[in-house]
């Protein structure tokens, strides 16, 4: 990996009305950067704004505010004609592959559909799919069979071969072992560290589940309610997590030592938040360490030490629940 950023997220939001006086910031001020070849886990539960802000960084969905940078580009500000090209660079792997397929399509035409879209030959298009098949641990007679006729981790495979049909460098794999048994998802998340390493890919990785960010990422953010709560490398937010909802993550995970994160669970209580609000700390209403500045001031995004970034105004000094 190099130092020098790939990928610069500042200050991107995208917000919802709904009809009603209240407006949904889905995704609120998140910012963020990544090098080349490394690989960053957005976690959190399901509706905090991580498939979302996947999207936006894409621009498959715009945003209401902020700015992306791929590789010096802006994103923001790249016409129609200029964002396809640009595109190109940039993949998504989807939690469901059996829903984005045509079930009318083989793997052959799937896999080489982006490769269509950019005018790739037909010959061109053959020869790419016949070399992505083995990159996925796919037999060639699998090219012309249908989604249907597939495990949901052959699916899952099909779907990164389509991802990489363009030679991209960066990849946001939304979610992509969560639907799969867990000997499956051990399979496909060293199928994609192997391809990392490779073609020196980057990946965001959107997941809910902890355990299998453990195995693949270089950094973890931690996200609730459309915020950025927690940044750190992954060996020191699972050792030394400092926000209480990364704690109360980190005590679903199951434990081979039960004393390791002792203390953990508990830490929060109460109703869930809202990405309604508009003062004061989203988590407040479930944190057992709330104080009167947390309802009516809300944490920014701050260093603690090093790279480690905390979204708490007692970070450094919140003790687990006993």
């Amino acid at each position: 990996m190099t130092s020098h950023p790939l990928v610069i997220v500042e200050g991107l939001s995208k917000v919802f009305s709904p009809g009603t006086k209240a407006s949904l910031r889905a995704v609120d001020n998140v910012s963020f950067d990544m090098v080349r070849g490394e690989t960053l886990a957005l976690v959190g539960e399901s509706g905090c704004g991580k498939s979302t802000t996947g999207r936006l960084l894409m621009r498959l969905i715009e945003p209401s505010e902020g700015r992306v940078q791929f590789d010096g580009v802006d994103f923001m500000s790249l016409s129609s004609k200029e964002l396809k090209r640009e595109r190109r660079r940039l993949q998504l792997v989807f939690q469901d592959p059996y829903s984005a397929f045509n079930p009318r399509m083989t793997a052959e035409s799937i896999i080489a559909e982006p490769m269509l879209l950019a005018g790739a030959s037909a010959s061109d298009r053959r020869q790419r799919v016949g070399e992505l098949l083995p990159l996925v641990g796919l037999a060639p007679h699998h090219a012309s069979r249908y989604p249907h006729q597939f495990s949901g981790g052959q699916r899952q495979r099909i779907g990164i071969a389509r991802a990489l049909a363009l030679r991209p460098e960066f990849i946001v794999c939304d979610e992509p072992v969560s639907a799969l048994d867990v000997s499956v998802q051990a399979q496909v998340i060293n199928l994609l560290v192997d391809l990392q390493q490779k073609f020196g890919l980057t990946y965001l990785f959107i997941s809910h589940d902890l355990r299998v960010v453990r195995h693949i990422a270089d950094r973890v953010a931690v996200m609730y309610l459309g915020r950025i709560v927690e940044l750190a490398d992954k060996k020191t937010l699972f050792a030394d997590p400092q926000h209480p909802y990364t704690r109360l993550l980190l005590s679903a995970v199951p434990q081979i030592r039960p004393t390791v994160q002792a203390g953990l669970l508990r830490t929060a209580s109460g109703e869930v938040g809202t990405a309604v609000t508009e003062s004061g700390c989203r988590f407040a209403g479930r944190c057992s360490h709330v104080i009167d500045v947390c309802r009516s001031a809300q944490p920014q995004l701050r260093p603690i030490a090093g790279g480690h970034q905390v979204a708490c105004h007692l970070a450094g000094n919140v003790e687990p629940s006993k």
